[in-house]
């Protein structure tokens, strides 16, 4: 009986198989970990447009008529310039066309929609603010 050293050609293909499938479990594990950050940044991306536009509305209020006199359709449409229009907008690529600011009263909705793609689902977050009615 003659005896076997090392190991066969089918048990090194058997292992080649299992290794191919662990490397695409990590190749998988690794795309989707590009996918959340991505979408993470462009969370706090709209976070911070938002913000941009409440304090927009903060420096409007000082005039001496109180909220009711603030401008909103231009500063709305310098907001949306800055974050959704042209090239060098922060948020350009992002599709924001049902970006908004809603008034209320005193009482402000900011409405960030974001879509990777025209025609696609989007991702629409709201900021809700308050500001005093006499500064």
């Amino acid at each position: 009986m003659r005896r076997q050293r090392g190991f066969t050609l089918i048990e090194a293909l058997v292992a080649l198989v299992i290794l191919a499938f662990g490397l695409l479990g990590v190749a998988a594990i690794q795309v989707k970990a590009l996918q959340s950050a991505s979408a993470g940044y462009t969370q706090s991306l709209a976070n911070v447009a938002a913000v941009d536009a409440q304090e927009r509305l903060w420096a409007a209020l000082s005039l001496p008529y109180g909220c009711e006199s603030i401008p909103l359709a231009t500063i709305e449409s310098a907001w949306y310039s800055h974050w959704f229009e042209g090239q060098s907008a922060a948020l350009g690529y992002a599709q924001g066309q049902g970006s908004h600011i809603d008034r209320q009263g005193c009482r402000f909705e900011i409405v960030v929609q974001l879509s990777a793609e025209p025609n696609q689902p989007h991702d629409t977050f709201h900021y809700v603010f308050q500001l005093p009615s006499q500064p």
